[in-house]
């Protein structure tokens, strides 16, 4: 049948296969053509996911940029295991579509059904012989066929190979684990106080908040600067801007502006630290299903965040004492709180302190008196156990939403309306090199915006 595409055949494991392909630029035995072509391939895939709605963004970048199993990825999301699988086919099924249209993957004049012919696991790498001299002439379409046909008898050979006969024969994931760009650069709960200086990379470092976001900036600026390569190391902000100004990374993600004693640490080091605007976010207030509040004021949650209201039976008819959980030292979501709502001052040292966003949820869903806050793409639109809060400016007054049909109300962030909207921001040295200068540009032009929009963030710069 002459009929049938090569994108039709595009399946998970080809996918995780050709997203997790790493360039060897010294190796003698491998044609650099074929990789470029691979490569290019890859890049284009890495953009498209960057465009598509969030919900498949969110798991395509567990499953094939954390490389997270579907069982995983459901825990980690708390989702069930069978919508987790059908957003993960849906997502892969969006990028074939995108595929279809994006001719340039490859480039015409080279035939690909070779890379993969004979492909061969060794030193736990995937290694893709030289070219013969003598290729025969192929279309596109009959060359990009070839190339995922052969992936995915491969995959499926070595799956079943694993399985049932050498037990002992590492995974594909293993094989990758080691040689892969984002898993080694991806260092999820770890401390950035680890990260080494090396001019290869662009380091950032810092808010969880803007994690997701800078890894689709990452995936869709690769595309545009392949010279460069983004590192990323989640923290926090305060840790992320020390980083910074000890020189340990390039960038430092923030969900809050630079402090008064930060300038001052790095004016001590000759430095100067600036912060762009990148995204506007809002903080979400979070309080389990049963509670019976559906709104409150900035009164209202100053009154709760600096426990001085101790039952919610003072705001609502609900007899339960208030539970408080916010996240550790460290967090510019935090700070953003102490000082729009507590006017400055310190969270009370009882308060209930949690590592992650995640965590946060789980709790809030488990105790009906609990009240927490996110930021809005953290907010669990899955989770039937929690419910965000209205917020009005004072009593009395009219309460505002942050969401309209699950996505931030723009009005209501933009002018006002909702008062918890805040900014995020890359905090840079004034030096800052040539590379970081392309990059925070790149991030304020209308595709970096264009990012932020599909990220479910509100872009700063729009075009007139």
């Amino acid at each position: 049948m002459n009929d049938v595409r090569p994108f039709d055949v595009l399946n998970e494991k080809a996918l995780e296969i050709i997203l997790n392909f790493k360039e060897d630029r010294n190796s003698k035995k491998l044609d650099k053509t074929l990789q470029a072509e691979l490569l290019k391939l890859k890049d284009d895939i890495k953009k498209i996911i960057t465009l598509l709605p969030k919900e498949e963004q969110d798991i395509l970048d567990l499953r094939f940029f954390q490389n997270l199993s579907v069982d995983e990825i459901a825990k980690k999301i708390d989702k069930p295991r069978d919508e987790v699988s059908k957003n993960l086919l849906e997502g892969i099924n969006s990028i074939k579509e995108n595929l279809k249209t994006s001719v340039s993957t490859m480039n015409k004049s080279q035939s690909v059904k070779d890379i993969a012919k004979t492909i061969t696991v060794k030193n736990k790498n995937i290694v893709f012989p030289p070219k013969p001299k003598v290729l025969r002439r192929s279309s596109f379409t009959a060359s990009l066929f070839s190339l995922l046909f052969w992936l995915i008898i491969f995959c499926s050979f070595y799956f079943l190979t694993q399985k049932y006969f050498l037990l002992k024969l590492p995974t594909i994931n293993q094989i990758y684990g080691n040689v892969s760009n984002v898993v080694s650069s991806l260092k999820i709960n770890e401390k950035s106080d680890k990260v080494k200086p090396s001019k290869g990379y662009i380091k950032i470092s810092g808010s969880s908040s803007l994690l997701p976001l800078s890894q689709r900036w990452k995936n869709s600026f690769s595309t545009e600067y392949p010279q460069y390569n983004v590192k990323l190391v989640a923290s926090d902000s305060d840790q992320g801007i020390k980083n910074l100004i000890d020189s340990k990374v390039d960038i430092a993600n923030s969900s809050r502006p630079i402090s008064f004693l930060e300038k001052k640490k790095a004016a001590e080091k000759g430095l100067e630290l600036i912060e762009e605007r990148v995204a506007l976010d809002a903080l979400i207030i979070i309080v389990n299903k049963k509670n019976s509040l559906n709104e409150i004021s900035l009164d209202g949650l100053e009154g709760i965040f600096s426990n001085k209201i101790k039952n919610w039976q003072e705001l609502v008819s609900y007899n339960k004492p208030v539970i408080v959980v916010i996240r550790e030292e460290g967090s510019g979501t935090n700070e953003f709180v102490k000082d729009r709502i507590l006017q400055g001052t310190k969270f009370p040292s009882l308060f209930l302190r949690l590592k992650s966003n995640q965590e946060i949820i789980k709790f809030v869903s488990e105790n009906e008196a609990a009240i927490s806050f996110v930021n809005s793409t953290n907010y669990p639109w899955e989770n039937n156990n929690i419910k965000f809060l209205k917020v009005n400016n004072y009593d009395n007054s009219l309460s505002v939403s942050p969401f309209d049909n699950k996505k931030l109300d723009e009005q209501a962030i933009r002018y006002g309306d909702y008062p918890l909207a805040h900014y995020l921001y890359l905090v840079v040295q004034t030096n800052a090199s040539r590379k970081v200068k392309d990059f925070t540009e790149w991030v304020l032009e209308p595709k970096g915006q264009e990012v932020v929009e599909h990220s479910g963030l509100l872009p700063v710069v729009t075009e007139d």
